[in-house]
């Protein structure tokens, strides 16, 4: 299978989920890792409708006094990390995913403390084979990134296997979120 073929499927599956659902059996599930209970920065993202819906962990972590980064497409391939103060910030950007407005300042997220990243996917291996949309924008962050992280993903797009690259982002099985948990 291609990497496009695999996206099709991705995303044909997606279409059948309760995103919402699976977002807030996420974010439920997330809360009681130490992994969220010791970040004090949260990189996170503004969810498509295809997606974990991700505004129960933005709003918590808003709620719980957490530094909170949401990424802005800065151009082909590349993001950069902006903090948000509270959600009504958010703009419709590029690819219309919310995401802070252009007169916030960037930020570097290792400027902060205990950082954790939540990345999104449409699908990944048991082996941790991280499928993305195609344009890299996640994949060149994490090649630099070195904190915490944990790749939000439905049970049902956990494959046994995911077409992959060199270049494409890898994770342990206990870096992988679903509804029920991580994988270990």
């Amino acid at each position: 299978m291609t990497k496009a073929e695999a996206r099709r499927q991705a995303r044909a599956l997606r279409a059948e989920l309760d995103m919402r659902q699976a977002g807030r059996a996420m974010a439920a599930a997330l809360f009681c890792l130490p992994d969220w209970q010791q970040a004090r920065t949260v990189l996170a993202f503004a969810a498509l409708p295809d997606e974990p819906d991700t505004a129960p962990l933005l709003r918590r972590a808003l709620a719980e006094g957490k530094r909170l980064l949401l990424p802005r497409v800065a151009g082909p391939g590349r993001m950069e990390w902006v903090e948000i103060t509270a959600l009504p910030q958010l703009r419709p950007g590029s690819y219309h995913i919310p995401e802070p407005p252009a007169e916030l300042p960037a930020v570097g997220p290792e400027a902060f403390a205990a950082p954790l990243a939540l990345i999104p996917c449409l699908a990944v291996s048991r082996a941790g084979v991280r499928l993305g949309r195609g344009g890299g924008y996640y994949d060149r962050f994490l090649a630099h990134y070195k904190g915490r992280r944990l790749l939000l993903c439905p049970a049902a797009l956990v494959w046994p296997t995911v077409p992959g690259e060199a270049w494409d982002a890898r994770f342990a099985p206990e870096e992988i979120l679903t509804e029920k948990g991580t994988l270990v």
